[in-house]
């Protein structure tokens, strides 16, 4: 696989050939997601989705949880909110939630398998070894 570029909020690894691990990295926060995570999550599985050195990715999180969802004291919408007119409210933050929706997509939209590990503690490479119905 290609040189991948390293991102803040994600490790970007590959455990096996043809598999690549993208795990998410703030368990401080549980791996809450806000702004900055989300764009990181659409340009990994965006890459990841056309790399032919990739078959198969493993999402994974560090820590005790995979995601607790979205980092709600992170997810500031005052720049979202800050026009006095209700209709461009309602059209910044329609844009928003799409971009944020757009980027969860883009892990169902990839091109490539993508599992999550099998059991609590899981590593990529236990959770790929006999558990996957895949031929790499």
């Amino acid at each position: 696989m290609a040189s991948k570029p390293a991102y803040e909020y994600f490790l970007v690894s590959t455990p096996l050939p043809f598999v690549a691990h993208v795990e998410v990295n703030r368990p401080k926060k549980m791996n809450a997601f806000f702004h900055a995570m989300w764009i990181e999550l659409r340009s990994i599985f965006d890459a990841l989705s056309v790399d032919p050195d990739v078959r198969a990715v493993i999402l994974s999180g560090a820590g005790k949880a995979f995601t607790t969802g979205l980092d709600v004291q992170a997810a500031n919408l005052q720049n979202v909110m800050n026009d006095a007119d209700v209709a461009r409210k309602a059209v910044a933050l329609r844009r928003h939630i799409q971009e944020f929706q757009e980027s969860i997509s883009s892990v169902e939209n990839c091109e490539k398998r993508t599992y999550p590990p099998q059991s609590p503690g899981a590593t990529p490479r236990s959770a790929w070894r006999g558990r996957v119905p895949l031929t790499v």
